[in-house]
């Protein structure tokens, strides 16, 4: 879902809020949103918006350069063999890089709210969310196969890190689908 569709969902529902709390509905906001997670959702927006608008900087810079850790299953859980690792930041640049060379159009949606888990001492989190990834590209060019455009589906696990009061993505876990587990989470049969 792209950014308006989501302003548009947004804007019509605190409408009707502010129509029914004027209308003498229930004026209890309910608890607070912690400082947080609305700081660790600012992370994943800038994360996802860097990576749609192929902006590297934008895109490396929601990531601790020391201590990052990139790891994906690439869609098998129990084969490591294909496993992808990355340590460095840099290796992330150019794998962004030449993604965002690739393909001339980026979407992703991303389950929200994602769900926390906070370690004691308020400098760690757990964050976890489903996330889906469409690839298109340019008119004229075609990946192997043929295509116009690739998908990818699954779950990230981050953990960020609050280092001088900011919160970063210090690991990555990108545990995608195969094939058959899109399809289930499609319900395409």
């Amino acid at each position: 879902m792209t950014i308006f569709k989501t302003f548009a969902k947004t804007s019509g529902l605190l409408i009707l809020l502010i129509c029914f709390i004027r209308c003498g509905g229930n004026t209890d906001k309910g608890p607070p949103v912690p400082e947080y997670l609305l700081q660790i959702s600012s992370v994943l927006d800038r994360w996802r918006e860097g990576y749609e608008t192929k902006d590297v900087n934008t895109y490396i810079g929601t990531f601790w350069e020391e201590g990052f850790l990139y790891v994906s299953d690439m869609g098998t859980d129990g084969d490591k063999t294909d496993d992808v690792e990355f340590d460095d930041i840099r290796q992330e640049r150019s794998a962004a890089t030449r993604v965002f060379e690739r393909f001339q159009d980026i979407e992703i949606e991303l389950s929200s709210p994602p769900e926390v888990s906070m370690n004691k001492e308020g400098t760690e989190a757990e964050v976890r969310n489903r996330y889906r990834i469409q690839f298109f590209v340019s008119d004229g060019y075609a990946l192997e196969g043929g295509y116009s455009g690739a998908y990818a589906e699954g779950d990230n696990l981050f953990i960020f890190e609050k280092r001088n009061n900011e919160w970063r993505i210090a690991e990555w876990h990108d545990e995608a689908f195969n094939a058959e587990e899109i399809r289930i989470s499609n319900n395409l049969y």
